[in-house]
């Protein structure tokens, strides 16, 4: 996982505008449909299979840190589709790569490589601490629809300017956004008052970066 996001960084920052200063930006329509379709379809399973096992919404009134002796097959299964849906957090570093070859560079900004490195990260903590924690369910609920949205809008912006003047949609992204970081960090607030058994580092660090 280091080496990965070690070398993510490394390209967009350095190898890649190096690469791309004496040639011209790449016009990538097809490979970024590709790419945005497969992540739409990818982010609509984990969000159904998530909002599938939060008892409508019961889950997330648990605030015990969940058993970490619990082997039963309905929490492997659980965690090997949180364990899918965390890889899928790597594909999106696709998004900056894209950037980079299209000589997009106003848009790789520091909350833009700070999301995309600071999110596996912290995924792999949850995965390896509390992967059944409601917290990082009721995550995932927001992040997989937005992405959803998000990637859907992507791979109809590709189709050209004749289907963007139809996506006027777009900035109710970013009000999703801010409501999915404004609900978790509320939930995170009532749950360092409620939670027993978390550990302190894990917790607190989880909800900073919220």
């Amino acid at each position: 996982m280091i080496t990965i996001l070690i070398s993510y960084l490394l390209f967009v920052k350095k190898i890649g505008p190096q690469l791309m200063k004496n040639r011209p930006a790449f016009v990538l329509r097809e490979p970024m449909l590709v790419y945005n379709l497969f992540m739409v379809v990818f982010n609509m399973y984990f969000f159904y299979e998530i909002v599938g096992r939060c008892d409508y919404g019961q889950r997330f009134l648990n605030f015990k840190f969940p058993d970490r002796n619990d082997y039963s097959d309905n929490t492997l299964n659980e965690i090997h589709v949180g364990f899918l849906c965390y890889l899928t957090r790597f594909l999106d570093l696709f998004d900056t790569i894209f950037f980079v070859l299209r000589k997009k560079y106003n848009q790789i900004t520091f909350l833009h490589l700070y999301h995309h490195t600071l999110v596996p990260l912290i995924g792999w903590m949850c995965l390896k601490l509390a992967p059944q924690a409601p917290v990082i369910g009721l995550f995932l609920i927001f992040n997989t629809f937005i992405h959803t949205i998000m990637y859907l809008y992507y791979a109809l912006a590709a189709f050209g300017p004749h289907v963007r003047k139809y996506l006027w949609w777009k900035r109710y992204v970013t009000q999703l956004q801010l409501v999915q970081f404004g609900t978790c960090f509320c939930y995170g607030v009532v749950m360092a008052f409620l939670q027993t058994g978390f550990p302190p580092g894990l917790f607190w660090f989880d909800l900073s970066y919220k």
